[in-house]
């Protein structure tokens, strides 16, 4: 089955500040792997700086401070998600390590699918994959990741 987490509307990144918009989090005895995500912002400057969009993993040494967020079922079979998922984090989760990363510009977004196979995936129970901005000025962000579980 294949599952959604999202932003629930804007969220602000503040200037030259690292931001986990978004996180899911593998629940026991299971694994999540991400198939895509998407970003855009709401920038109006042509000639500002790119926006550093990041996909990280998370050992959850700390959780951060975030809103929990539901997450929503988009295809297979009815099943219940065990994974949780986290947005807008005011406090960030440690320890990360930034698997890929991408320069966007603030006018515009970016949408990743992965090739099948090639998947970012969390086997660790209670480890995250999650979504990090870093903007130069300040700027929304929207977004979601779409994952599997099993």
């Amino acid at each position: 089955a294949g599952y959604t987490v999202e932003t629930n509307g804007d969220i602000a990144l503040s200037a030259a500040t690292a931001k986990t918009i978004m996180s899911v989090i593998n629940a026991a005895n299971s694994l999540i792997r991400i198939c895509e995500f998407g970003v855009s912002f709401d920038g109006t400057s042509a000639t500002a700086e790119p926006v550093t969009v990041e996909l990280c993993y998370s050992t959850q040494a700390t959780a951060g401070t975030s809103t929990s967020h539901t997450i929503a079922q988009c295809r297979g079979p009815t099943r219940t998600v065990q994974a949780t998922a986290a947005r807008n984090y005011t406090a960030e989760p440690t320890v990360l390590t930034v698997w890929k990363r991408w320069l966007v510009h603030p006018t515009s977004g970016i949408v990743v699918q992965f090739p099948l196979g090639r998947e970012p995936e969390c086997t660790v129970t209670s480890d995250a994959l999650l979504i990090r901005c870093t903007a130069p000025a300040t700027v929304n962000v929207q977004g979601y990741i779409e994952f599997e579980e099993g």
